[in-house]
């Protein structure tokens, strides 16, 4: 039997071989086959044939697919270019309409792109990032899930220097946010990193003036951002500045935004920090216990995988679960790669910006549904226009073009079209950044202002794919039809068909438009309900004013005697605000600590708020020897830790080594100092300090008649006590609405969402519109001379988007549903009464804007008369 060369690669050659240069070449493998056969073998014979063919696939010998050549041939090109042109000049409200709703797409999906393009590029400024890790802790405790958080126990640190050889440098920090600092008589609220020795070692941040690695060496000094010095210190050099709280300005370095997933405004020493916890007294079990404190980062030797690492984590996991056998909770440490962090899983007590992954999903989606909408329509118009374009094609065609041509002449007017669109919508693009930027908060959100080359060259590209994707459907439709079925009359059968697939992108369209109004209309709704709610305690004529520490009880009791203010109280944070911070308490002599939300109050808190109290007293003056601090807690924190709520009045509460501090006195009401739109209330403590510990600012209740007078007495004080103290007073309900910010944000994005897909939607309504009129026209005329009256002319074009309108209702309002259920109607606070109601709102909007552009566009043809109409006829 004959052996012969494989016959698949023979066949792959043979396809893909210029014809004039196939049977010299053929020859030529079959030859070499046939003497490797005898020299080598059958086996060794069949793979040298196998590499010699692919080794024959180059350009000198690929011949070009004839569809290509015919579809991209210079001259050819030129003239589906000018075609192009002149079918979108003589379509101007067409071509407008295509034009416009791509363009908006495009906008916003640069901005979507751009978030993941910055996302992408972070942190990758700091020496060795492949080696860059960071510690996550994950917490198990019996009839609890388990949760996962970026931050670690102080004591960690040390035991992975002495059990991981591996680890070349690791350091350790601290951020202490809402850092009160007074600079140039400003007083501000800042984000204080406090770091050890080593953070320079391991991070990178490009020095702007002074040395970064040496200006920590003197433990008072600090470090600021370029944003910092620029903001506070315009005209002059911020280097051997004494700032309000004694830290010493000796070195500025960039902003991290932008650049790293780390947040900041001041980088101080962690030796320096009062507010840390001190656990130098504390027994090396409890040390712990303290996993909220600070983070963990090291960089690994060369060589190093995340397996072995994470390896040797798992047994230091088990060391210490070891030592804390007798507690509930067991700890499981783990490694994440820095490059990880910013679209990586979703952890508590994150430092700095990071987006979750499925953050990123969204951001894909969101691209690809607006860039879908767009293109749908083109391809809706395509469509509606088939019957006209079929006879320009059926001409084509019988003139001698051929279907690769006329795919070529379609696929070359879309991409023509999608460049366009994106000119203006990169236009569009730069036009909105600066809103963006003011509305989105950006320091709290990945986003580069700056226009990159790389992405001008990647929206580009989508610009040139979706004009494929959009022209692909008409292109096929018009190269399949023949010139005969072109020129009939009836072609019905394909028509309908047509107007089907048309028919169900327009509720595709309608259906995401109705999702998003739906959801803009319940977050607005939820907005208003958060800053107009009835909170647990007094916020009229509340105003709250940052003051120096040295100048708090001066000011405080110089406020007290000025008429017009009911009461003073020195406060770490604002009722309806949130908390000022965490902390750690226990049961005396119980092992396992609760983390609880903290905020510290004076004994005037209750004259200036009005609190109110689920039961209990209020704070009073206590006397210097007082052993335990006052506290109210909240029914959670009392459930969390087991103590029964007739029982709790009295009831002490430790921190460490088993010693009563705290003695409740008071349980709260619910959502005093908690968010309103949390999921669940969290366990929430609120402590009566003796001493002045924490930075706290000053809460004055004023009465309503004459506030500008009071206000005006107010300030004047505070010169007379310091005359660099500012005095910038901030109402509480404006604290309130800023606190919830991210909750504006959110529905505002969702707005400018909306408004962008309805307004595709609406375009592409506007286009059908006009093109039904169009071509009704000779009908509507018939039934003007028949009688029909303007009303029912505009009813019988209205009946098909009613009735698209009910079918995107039935469809899009479950989705909306399901999709606040799981993200703004989380709070049942915060839960509307008629929920359908809040839906209903959404869909009536949206059906009078469409039902609007439908009548605007058929009200003139209606309108027109009949005999301009029927003439020709």
């Amino acid at each position: 039997m004959r052996i012969v060369p494989p016959k698949l690669y023979t066949r792959l050659f043979k396809a893909f071989c210029k014809p004039a240069l196939y049977q010299e070449l053929q020859g030529d493998l079959e030859e070499e086959f046939n003497f490797n056969l005898k020299e080598l073998g059958e086996k060794k014979a069949k793979a040298i044939y196998r590499k010699e063919v692919l080794k024959m696939l180059r350009p000198s010998v690929i011949r070009k697919p004839k569809i290509i050549v015919n579809m991209f041939r210079a001259s050819l090109f030129q003239i589906h270019l000018k075609l192009a042109f002149r079918n979108l000049w003589r379509n101007k409200v067409f071509s407008a309409i295509n034009i416009f709703g791509l363009a908006a797409a495009i906008t916003v999906s640069m901005f979507a792109l751009n978030i993941i393009y910055t996302g992408l590029s972070v942190d990758k400024q700091h020496p060795h990032t492949e080696r860059l890790y960071r510690i996550l802790t994950k917490v198990e405790k019996p009839n609890v899930s388990p949760y996962v958080l970026a931050s670690t126990p102080s004591v960690l640190g040390e035991k992975l220097r002495d059990d991981i050889p591996e680890i070349e440098v690791l350091t350790q920090f601290s951020p202490y946010h809402q850092f009160k600092e007074t600079i140039n008589g400003n007083s501000v609220s800042l984000i204080n990193l406090m770091v050890d020795d080593h953070f320079f070692e391991v991070f990178q941040f490009k020095a702007i003036d002074g040395d970064p690695h040496t200006a920590l060496q003197n433990k008072s000094s600090c470090i600021i951002t370029d944003d910092i010095a620029e903001r506070f210190f315009p005209n002059e050099n911020p280097i051997g500045k004494i700032l309000g709280s004694g830290l010493i300005v000796n070195a500025i370095i960039e902003s991290p935004k932008g650049l790293s997933h780390l947040n900041f405004d001041i980088i101080s020493s962690s030796s320096e920090n009062p507010n840390m916890v001190n656990t130098e007294g504390s027994n090396y079990l409890e040390r712990w216990n303290h996993f909220y404190q600070g983070y963990t980062y090291f960089r690994t030797i060369e060589g190093v995988n995340q397996e072995q690492l994470n390896n040797k984590l798992k047994q230091v996991s088990e060391e210490v679960n070891t030592i804390k056998k007798d507690t509930e909770s067991t700890f499981d440490y783990r490694s994440q790669k820095i490059g990880d962090i910013m679209f990586g899983d979703e952890v508590y007590n994150p430092i700095g910006s990071s987006l979750p992954k499925d953050i990123l999903y969204v951001l894909v989606i969101l691209i690809t549904i607006l860039l879908l909408l767009a293109s749908f329509n083109y391809t809706n118009l395509s469509i509606a226009r088939a019957i006209q374009r079929t006879k320009e094609m059926g001409i084509r065609k019988i003139a001698g073009s051929t279907k690769s041509q006329i795919i070529g002449q379609i696929l070359v007017e879309t991409i023509v079209f999608s460049i366009a669109a994106t000119l203006v919508g990169f236009l569009l693009y730069r036009f909105f950044v600066p809103e963006f930027v003011a509305l989105m908060d950006t320091g709290n959100l990945i986003f580069n202002p700056n226009t990159s080359l790389g992405l001008l060259l990647v929206s580009l590209g989508f610009s040139v794919l979706i004009g494929l994707v959009a022209g692909l459907f008409p292109a096929l439709y018009f190269a399949r039809i023949s010139p005969l079925n072109a020129f009939r009359s009836n072609i019905k059968s394909k028509t309908m068909s047509l107007m089907n697939i048309r028919k169900g992108l327009v509720v595709f369209q309608l259906t995401i438009s109705m999702f998003c109004i739906m959801v803009v209309t319940a977050g607005s709704d939820i907005y208003h309900s958060i800053v107009q709610n009835n909170w647990n305690f007094s916020k009229e004529g509340v105003v709250s004013v940052e003051v120096a520490p040295k100048n708090r009880q001066l000011l405080k009791s110089r406020y007290e005697r000025i008429p017009g203010v009911v009461g003073v109280s020195a406060v770490s944070s604002l009722p309806g605000v949130g908390t000022m911070g965490m902390t750690m308490v226990k049961q005396p002599n119980y092992t396992d600590s609760l983390m609880v939300n903290f905020s510290v109050v004076d004994s005037d808190f209750n004259r200036v708020f009005e609190s109110k109290l689920f039961a209990g007293k209020n704070f009073e003056r206590l006397s210097s020897d007082s052993t335990l601090t006052e506290i109210w807690v909240n029914r959670k924190l009392l459930a969390d830790l087991n103590i029964p709520l007739d029982s709790a009045l009295g009831y002490t509460l430790s921190v460490q080594k088993n010693i009563a501090r705290y003695q409740v006195i008071g349980i709260m009401e619910d959502y005093l100092f908690d968010r309103l739109d949390a999921p669940q209330i969290k366990p929430t403590m609120v402590a009566h300090e003796k001493i002045d510990l924490y930075n706290r600012s000053l809460a004055i209740k004023i009465e309503s008649k004459n506030m500008a007078v009071t206000l005006s007495q107010l300030e004047k004080a505070t010169k007379e006590i310091d005359s660099e103290q500012a005095f910038t007073p901030i109402f509480l309900n404006d604290s309130i609405e800023d606190s919830y910010n991210d909750v504006n944000q959110i529905v505002k994005l969702f707005q400018f969402l909306s408004i962008i897909i309805i307004s595709i939607s609406l375009l592409g309504q506007l286009g059908i519109a006009l093109y039904n009129a169009e071509t009704r026209t000779k009908e509507i005329g018939i039934r003007k001379v028949l009688g029909a009256r303007v009303k029912s002319i505009i009813s019988l074009l209205l009946k098909g988007t009613l009735a698209t309108l009910v079918i995107a209702a039935l469809i899009g309002a479950p989705l909306a549903y399901l999709f606040l259920q799981q993200t703004f109607w989380l709070s049942p606070l915060i839960k509307p009464q008629y929920e359908g109601l809040v839906l209903a709102q959404g869909v009536l909007l949206l059906g009078s804007l469409v039902v609007f552009v439908v009548i605007a566009q058929t009200w003139r043809v209606a309108q027109a008369n009949p005999s301009e109409s029927l003439r020709s006829e």
